[in-house]
């Protein structure tokens, strides 16, 4: 005779992880009446779209903001932030060769392309008809798509700083989704350096899509969900590393700080690595990139007036840098502006431990790049390491994710879910989106009416990962 597996009706969900994957299914669950515990391994909720606040500057974990077609994220935005959003067009850049370009590019910013690597990617589109790829890594993949020119001189060293993996073991997914994120725009295609021209000589006259912020930074919308929740009688354990415990098919337990909690179900949101090695599985291949993030206060104004920017040259310490005063003005004191800048490393290696040190160096590049005119404006530099920010898309993680992905679906309470969770390099939307299905089927299983209206519309649309919404039951290979 089988054993029923348990349901959220069953008694506490355990979600490990308060980002916006725990947080959303958390609000989904606890509106629906199921009781719910929430654990946290860092003080403050938000993951990796928290806030850091340095008096009256604000930054977040590099550029968070939302933009979606998903109604079911519209609503959800509107019902927890309300009026308390700002609406703005977007404006990105690209640092190329000493010189920034719009991106996604404008069809007046091909004319200032250097001469020599313009003629050369026009003979690049030309020639790849006639050449033949394999396509089984990053390297394959640009080369065939965006030819030789501009896998050279943009792609190749800008891939290798940011993954700390050299293209050729880089697996193809990396550039599809990496390209998907950086454009955000789904109605543009630029998957191919044909696709890439057509897009851009269809942008003449084209607006720029609007993106939604919180006012006050992306940490608005984590603690006002966090008060609502806890208010509705949900424990939130922050700064409390959990650790499953699991017996035969099945976690009977979660250790949070001095807590023992029986859960019936498991929401893990957390590196994947983390919880194979805590319930015995076998070790994976799946790692994280790491960032350190140099929130840099400047007194007075900056040469360009983006919220974002890529720079791609490998004599540059920093792979991005954020505004956050071009999301909303309240992040920083009037007068002033903050920079986030990025770099990227492994957790515990040179740039991780001697962070301190590349100070000078960051302020250096800024000056380089221009978007600093004297460094005596800079008023103060703090240092935040973020780990588990990238999933790092080696050459064969595929089958990697697939074997570990298997294993997990032998426990029959447990669901992965979320960036970490799931190795998923994804946005919030996503998040938000992929929290709707998993919560929705988990109500359905366990026969509980939600009289969420988002939860009983039709399915969402999740893009390029959306057989992944809740891979622990998919087990499909990508």
């Amino acid at each position: 005779m089988s054993v029923r597996p348990p349901t959220v009706a069953d008694g506490p969900v355990v979600i490990v992880g308060a980002g916006v994957t725990g947080l959303s299914i958390a609000q989904f669950l606890a509106e629906a009446g199921v009781e719910v515990v929430v654990v946290e391994r860092l003080g403050a909720p938000g993951g990796l779209a928290r806030s850091f606040r340095y008096d009256a500057f604000v930054f977040d974990v590099g550029p968070h903001r939302f933009h979606t077609s998903n109604p079911h994220v519209t609503t959800w935005l509107d019902r927890v932030l309300g009026e308390d959003k700002v609406s703005f067009p977007r404006h990105s850049e690209v640092f190329f060769h000493g010189r920034y370009y719009r991106w996604p590019l404008k069809p007046q910013e091909l004319v200032r392309l250097p001469p020599t690597i313009a003629a050369r990617s026009g003979l690049d589109l030309a020639l790849n008809t006639f050449r033949t790829y394999r396509i089984d890594s990053f390297e394959e993949y640009i080369l065939r798509q965006y030819g030789p020119t501009l896998y050279a001189h943009f792609f190749r060293d800008y891939t290798e700083d940011f993954l700390g993996l050299h293209p050729r073991d880089t697996h193809p997914d990396w550039a599809k989704a990496g390209i998907n994120r950086a454009i955000i725009d789904d109605k543009l295609e630029m998957q191919n350096l044909s696709q890439l021209l057509k897009s851009t000589l269809l942008q003449f006259g084209k607006s720029e899509i609007d993106f939604l912020y919180p006012r006050g930074g992306m940490s608005v919308i984590w603690e006002r969900l966090v008060a609502r929740l806890e208010a509705g009688g949900v424990r939130i354990l922050l700064g409390t590393p959990a650790h499953l415990v699991a017996r035969g098919n099945r976690v009977v337990a979660v250790h949070a700080g001095e807590d023992r909690i029986r859960p019936s179900v498991v929401i893990w949101t957390g590196p994947i690595g983390t919880a194979a090695a805590q319930l015995g599985l076998p070790a994976t291949r799946l790692d994280y990139r790491s960032l350190v993030l140099y929130n840099v206060m400047l007194e007075g104004d900056v040469p360009r007036r983006y919220q974002w920017c890529y720079y791609g040259e490998k004599d540059f310490v920093f792979s991005r840098i954020s505004a956050p005063r071009f999301f909303h003005e309240a992040t920083c004191p009037p007068g002033t502006t903050g920079l986030c800048v990025e770099v990227t490393c492994q957790e515990g290696d040179h740039r991780w431990q001697q962070a301190e040190r590349l100070t000078d160096w960051v302020v250096e590049d800024l000056v380089r790049v221009r978007m600093l005119p004297d460094r005596r404006l800079v008023r103060d530099v703090r240092i935040e390491r973020i780990c588990d920010a990238y999933p790092i898309y080696h050459k064969d993680y595929p089958a990697d994710l697939e074997r570990t992905t298997r294993a997990f679906a032998l426990f029959d309470n447990l669901h992965m879910a979320g960036r970490c969770g799931t190795f998923w390099y994804n946005n919030m939307d996503h998040c938000v989106e992929a929290a709707f299905d998993l919560t929705r089927r988990l109500l359905f299983e366990a026969g509980i009416q939600s009289d969420e209206a988002a939860l009983a519309a039709g399915p969402s649309d999740l893009g390029d990962r959306a057989h992944l919404a809740d891979p622990v039951r998919s087990a499909a290979p990508l």
